[in-house]
């Protein structure tokens, strides 16, 4: 929460870099909307496919030819409800 009771977004941002003579294909990325701490930690797990195990903003994890990066980044702030 901010000073006047709003609550801090942050946005997922997912890489997935993997090697193109085995995949055929480039880095594919995505960037989630932005969303609570809670709702963007849950789609980290989701995506490590275990708990994150530090807050530290970024997780590296091995996918199938290459590697996923995930980020958490601010993403504003939600109008306070009234």
């Amino acid at each position: 929460m901010t000073d006047n009771g709003s609550e801090r977004l942050v946005v997922v941002r997912v890489v997935d870099e993997t090697n193109p003579m085995l995949t055929g294909r480039t880095p594919v990325r995505y960037t989630s909307p932005p969303q609570p701490r809670e709702h963007a930690l849950a789609l980290v797990e989701l995506l490590l496919g275990h708990p994150p195990t530090a807050d530290s903003g970024q997780w590296r994890s091995p996918i199938a030819g290459g590697g996923r990066t995930i980020t958490l980044q601010d993403g504003g702030v939600n109008r306070a409800r009234p």
